[in-house]
């Protein structure tokens, strides 16, 4: 199974794709005042309500759980395990809507819901790529699917917006930085700290180095929208693995 995950500033385009496919089926609701019957103006109105209550750039959530061609669940279970899959994420308490699609030849669901809770907080979506892969592993095995691919290798790096981290958000930044930097280590044969820094300035970070006592130090700091930065953090504090003396070692091994 793969799971992909998109977020959105508005709701209206989204719908209007999930629902605009001829062979599509509504699996079902949760969280609205009926979980097979709802109707979707009512469900849009509700969504767009919600998003509204903050203004950020990801206000809906737009995710799509794809089986490997050939594998089959009914109905019934895809929707079981889109709830799952949901619950895990964080958004048990989220109105949502899963919406089948019969177009491709591999089956998928897409589901939509919003960021944003009724106490008008975002819910946390630090790290989701991470906890998604990780969410989706356990699936597979729980619902009998064939394990995923291991595709990190021959994938393009994601093309992620401008990151937005609340001051006290440290451990969204040291996130963020373990993901780009370890995609951008499996993708890339890399082979020094120059063509490594070269990956990363797309993605809003920035490397840096020292040498003391023939070691070489590193350190990662993450540009933010308003043209401030997050403070720079040591490379064994963001993971022991993208410190400098081990970054040297994968460098030489390539």
């Amino acid at each position: 199974m793969i799971a992909r995950v998109l977020y959105r500033k508005s709701v209206q385009g989204v719908l209007k794709y999930v629902l605009g496919k001829e062979e599509s089926t509504i699996l079902g609701f949760q969280n609205t005042y009926s979980d097979t019957s709802t109707d979707m103006k009512f469900f849009g109105r509700v969504l767009y309500h919600l998003g509204n209550r903050h203004d950020s750039e990801k206000r809906y959530l737009h995710a799509s759980l794809n089986l490997p061609r050939g594998e089959h669940l009914n109905d019934r279970d895809f929707f079981e395990l889109s709830k799952s899959y949901m619950e895990h994420m964080g958004y048990g308490e989220q109105p949502y809507v899963v919406i089948r699609h019969h177009d491709t030849k591999h089956e998928h669901v897409h589901i939509v819901s919003s960021t944003k809770q009724e106490d008008c907080l975002q819910i946390n979506l630090s790290n989701d790529i991470r906890r998604s892969i990780a969410i989706q592993k356990y699936l597979e095995k729980e619902f009998g699917l064939s394990p995923s691919p291991a595709t990190k290798l021959t994938k393009e790096l994601p093309k992620y917006e401008m990151p937005e981290f609340r001051n006290r958000d440290i451990n969204g930044v040291r996130f963020y930085i373990q993901d780009i930097v370890n995609i951008a280590l499996q993708k890339y044969k890399v082979r020094s700290f120059k063509e490594l820094a070269g990956h990363l300035k797309d993605h809003h970070i920035e490397l840096r180095t020292v040498e003391r006592n023939g070691r070489i130090g590193v350190s990662y700091g993450v540009a933010i929208k308003d043209g401030y930065k997050s403070r720079f953090i040591n490379g064994y504090t963001v993971h022991p693995q993208l410190s400098g003396p081990k970054l040297q070692k994968v460098f030489e091994q390539n």
